[in-house]
């Protein structure tokens, strides 16, 4: 399984990225409730908000949508830690994805490669470069 980042699918909202382009035959994505809640933000500030919510719900209901859990919660609170230590804290949304991916054992895709970047064993992925 492989976790899309909000932008990918903002991406992919927009026409932008083909998913048939980028995924390989079976290969499995996945979408975190932190990213859902960006994007249903995003949708309800847009000028076409009605519009955007529709085509939101169409690409979440493909996707299964991970829980910020338990173990994501532990490891969110030991990644802060260590980085706020080493000055260099990353925003609360991006660590609680970061947590979610790294708890699973999954690649986040992402082209925010510096907001995640300071996540020590965090495999990351672009399909926009």
């Amino acid at each position: 399984m492989k976790i899309l980042d909000s932008d990918h699918c903002v991406y992919i909202l927009r026409g932008r990225l083909d998913i048939d382009q980028v995924v390989e035959s079976g290969e499995r994505l996945a979408v975190t409730a932190v990213s859902v809640g960006e994007l249903s933000y995003g949708a309800h500030r847009s000028a076409r908000a009605d519009e955007n919510l529709a085509r939101l719900h169409v690409l979440l209901s493909a996707l299964p949508v991970l829980p910020f859990d338990e173990g994501a919660g532990r490891r969110f609170g030991s990644i802060k830690a260590q980085l706020m230590s080493a000055g260099t804290p990353v925003s609360d949304p991006d660590l609680q994805i970061a947590s979610i991916a790294l708890d699973l054992g999954a690649p986040l895709i992402t082209h925010n490669r510096r907001h995640f970047e300071p996540v020590l064993g965090l495999e990351i992925e672009d399909w926009m470069d």
